[in-house]
């Protein structure tokens, strides 16, 4: 009977440093995992503001063209 009251007590303390690590890990886990999401929606903002700027500069660049054909036809009397 005293072997077993020595087994439950250190099974009862294992189990409550178990839980306090996994509590632990957790919390430390979800930290690094909110941190990470923060930077990661930061890099996306920044991406799409560069997705941004590319595309003005491509609608630029091809009204540039369409507009130099247009000109060019029409001076020279299509």
């Amino acid at each position: 009977m005293e072997e077993l009251k020595k087994t439950v007590a250190e099974n009862t303390a294992d189990i409550a440093e178990i839980k306090q690590s996994i509590e632990t890990i957790k919390n430390n886990h979800l930290h690094h995992i909110e941190k990470d999401m923060q930077l990661q929606s930061y890099e996306v903002s920044r991406l799409v503001k560069i997705y941004e700027k590319m595309d003005m500069r491509l609608w630029a660049i091809l009204i540039l063209l369409v507009s130099s054909v247009v000109i060019g036809m029409i001076t020279n009397g299509l």
